[in-house]
């Protein structure tokens, strides 16, 4: 079950003046707690790190067989390099070494270490866990009356942009322009013509990245496509920053008040980062289209385009979940994996977990290109990009920002009081992502499936106002597209 991020009553407004005085009180006394940890406490920590790496280091030596000692160097160093990550975020949630004040800063890191071993779980089952997390974080921050709602729903009067309905905004742009690029997609393949004649396939582009990845894992390390694959399905960078956003949601809900954030606002500014970035991408491959890097693409991807338009336009509907052949310059991979590292990053704010999570990236990156299922060019600038918009676009938070430090506490009702029929409400929407992500609904309805969902929350938005399980069935629906698209 997932555990709360800090101990939680029912609020008065003497117990919001005397724990402001308090928690200013005890800042200088933490200060003198941490000057006065041993010395020696750290270097314990840093060395049980160290005799951890050597363990690693070793039982890689023994699993590779190397053929020279260059050989065995050249594998030591790619296993250091890809462990180095894991190292920094167990140093910040299980030893703490870092600057953290705040448990989510201590959960996230480790939560990226949990995810790596899930991997080794079949997708029904880790799926099935993070779906039954979130019907747990749904009944666990219900408000303790509908008083927190009506408050919600007073604010919104008040500031349509700046509160939760903001952010469905946000997330109904951000869906538009997906089934916009969905369709373009096709478009670009389908008008493309040279790629549907087996006399007549274009050339790939030289794509100098990829050379140099498939150089390096063949002739330097020694390793098979199959076995690259394999490696980075079970680091899984895209579950590793999904349980990362989970955890982000949750610290944002349940503790926004000490982090001075708000979860409507930093959801906002990356709906609008991931919604912005993918329209620059859709309008970059609709103008310019360049050849797949496997000239057979689009017969594994797509039909015969029908004569007839009403056949052609409805294929453009179909989900495009394992990308199309032409959809290129800008990566929609690099697009959502560097919004979910910005954000997360941002939310826990620790320099060496920072730089963990975007050398979980590049190396997803860099198999990526490996593969071919991008052009070098194309990770780089979904990466660059993303960044780039993230901080232009860094004022949408503030105005939920300001209301989120003059917001009173939050109570919530236990998760203990939750009866079998809240349970039930809550899993509806749950269980239907489960049933879409692990194709028991067809992959084909997925698009219909996430508009269903929308219009559904609408509704329910439309006659009660926004309250909290609009935002459980907005999170099923996030958790569900990301699975499918990512």
């Amino acid at each position: 079950s997932m555990m709360p991020l800090h101990r939680r009553h029912v609020p008065t407004k003497e117990d919001d003046a005397s724990d402001d005085v308090q928690q200013e009180s005890q800042i200088p006394m933490q200060k003198k707690a941490e000057v006065s940890v041993p010395s020696n406490s750290k270097s314990s920590r840093l060395m049980l790190l160290a005799i951890g790496n050597l363990l690693f280091l070793g039982f890689v030596s023994i699993k590779f067989k190397s053929k020279s000692t260059s050989h065995l160097a050249a594998i030591l160093v790619t296993a250091q390099c890809m462990f180095i990550p894991i190292l920094l975020s167990l140093a910040i949630g299980v030893f703490d070494i870092s600057s953290s004040t705040l448990p989510h800063q201590r959960y996230i890191p480790l939560a990226a270490v949990g995810t790596v071993v899930g991997n080794l779980l079949p997708l029904y089952l880790s799926s099935a866990l993070a779906n039954l997390a979130i019907v747990i974080f749904g009944l666990s921050s219900r408000p303790v009356s509908k008083k927190d709602d009506e408050v919600v729903q007073s604010q919104q009067k008040s500031d349509l942009l700046a509160g939760p309905l903001g952010t469905v905004l946000a997330a109904f742009v951000m869906t538009t322009m997906l089934l916009i690029e969905n369709f373009c997609i096709w478009v670009v393949s389908a008008t493309y013509k040279t790629s549907q004649n087996v006399e007549t396939l274009p050339e790939p582009l030289q794509d100098n990245g990829q050379i140099l990845m498939r150089y390096f894992f063949k002739s330097v390390l020694g390793v098979t496509k199959r076995e690259v694959v394999k490696i980075r399905n079970q680091i899984n960078v895209e579950w590793i920053l999904v349980s990362g956003l989970g955890l982000a949601i949750v610290a944002l809900e349940m503790d926004g008040r000490r982090m001075k954030r708000g979860l409507w606002g930093v959801g906002k500014r990356a709906l609008y980062t991931l919604g912005i970035a993918r329209g620059i991408r859709t309008f970059s491959f609709v103008i310019t289209v360049l050849p797949s890097q496997n000239p057979k693409c689009y017969f594994s991807h797509f039909p015969t385009p029908p004569d007839e338009w009403i056949p052609w336009i409805m294929e453009g509907f179909v989900p495009q979940a394992n990308g199309g052949c032409n959809d290129l310059i800008v990566s929609g991979h690099a697009t959502v994996t560097s919004t979910l590292a910005c954000m997360v990053t941002s939310v826990v704010g620790e320099p060496l977990f920072t730089a963990a999570i975007w050398m979980f990236v590049a190396m997803d990156y860099m198999v990526e290109v490996y593969e071919g299922f991008h052009y070098s060019v194309d990770m780089w600038l979904g990466a660059i990009l993303v960044n780039f918009i993230w901080n232009t676009i860094a004022s949408v938070e503030d105005s939920s920002n300001q209301r989120q430090e003059s917001a009173p506490k939050k109570a919530f009702i236990p998760l203990q009081d939750a009866t079998i029929s809240d349970f039930m409400k809550y899993s509806i929407p749950a269980v239907a992502s489960y049933l879409q992500l692990n194709g028991i609904i067809p992959y084909d309805f997925a698009n219909y499936m996430i508009i269903i969902y929308f219009l559904a929350v609408g509704y329910r938005i439309s006659r009660i106002g926004f309250e909290q399980y609009s935002q459980h069935s907005l999170i099923c629906v996030l958790f569900m597209s990301i699975g499918i698209y990512v």
